[in-house]
């Protein structure tokens, strides 16, 4: 993991979202690009990308060429110069300053647990 979370937002309703119902009617190939997107989603928070897919980064989200236009079709993914864009990628996930923040009371909270535990016995 980069500098993301190893979480991200997902809807309960995703399984029924009409976006990703117009997908699984497509069949196998619809199924596969409705799991590309949920990878997507992951890999874009992991990674700290806000939402961006890069070409280059298709394979890690186990996706295809096929996979993004039917993504782009269904509109849960924007053309962008380099790859694509997450629609609406920023008002559903942690972003920007937020996940940076996040981060940071983690770490210093690791830190700290750390030192507790640790530098009490070598105290002891």
């Amino acid at each position: 993991m980069a500098d993301g979370l190893p979480w991200f937002r997902a809807d309960t309703n995703f399984p029924t979202h009409d976006k990703v119902l117009d997908l699984v009617g497509l069949g196998a190939k619809g199924k596969a690009a409705a799991f590309v997107y949920f990878c997507s989603l992951a890999h874009a928070v992991g990674q700290g990308t806000d939402g961006l897919i890069k070409k280059a980064t298709l394979p890690f989200v186990h996706g295809t060429a096929a996979d993004a236009r039917l993504l782009v079709d269904a509109r849960l993914w924007i053309v962008v110069e380099g790859g694509w864009q997450i629609k609406n990628f920023g008002t559903r996930q942690v972003v920007g300053a937020e996940a940076q923040a996040i981060h940071e009371v983690k770490s210093a909270a690791g830190k700290k647990g750390a030192e507790e535990r640790w530098g009490n016995a070598r105290n002891a």
